[in-house]
């Protein structure tokens, strides 16, 4: 018995969900495409991060992580047709090792 009074939805009895992308990418295009551009995008003063997410239309898209809106308006649209999503992050400084 749960003492919680409300416990949430119980999915313990879901099924598996069939996963549709709006734009299919062939496997490893998109990994390609990043390590092409990757350090590219990561030589521009201001780029901090460059990875693999979702767009905005839910398909495949490369993320760019910046530290402010100026060097986010210096960024393509998208490089070789796929879309490139934008985010100002700020600074990032890592933790000195111990």
């Amino acid at each position: 018995m749960c003492d919680i009074e409300n416990p949430g939805t119980d999915f313990s009895g879901s099924g598996p969900v069939e996963y549709r992308p709006a734009v299919v990418v062939p496997q490893g295009a998109l990994e390609r495409l990043l390590a092409r551009e990757g350090a590219r995008l990561l030589a521009i003063p201001g780029v901090i991060s460059v990875g693999i997410g979702l767009g905005p239309a839910g398909g495949e898209a490369l993320w760019v992580g910046v530290v402010d809106a100026g060097v986010a308006a210096r960024l393509p649209l998208e490089i070789e047709g796929v879309p490139v999503v934008v985010k100002v992050t700020g600074e990032v400084d890592a933790l000195p090792r111990r």
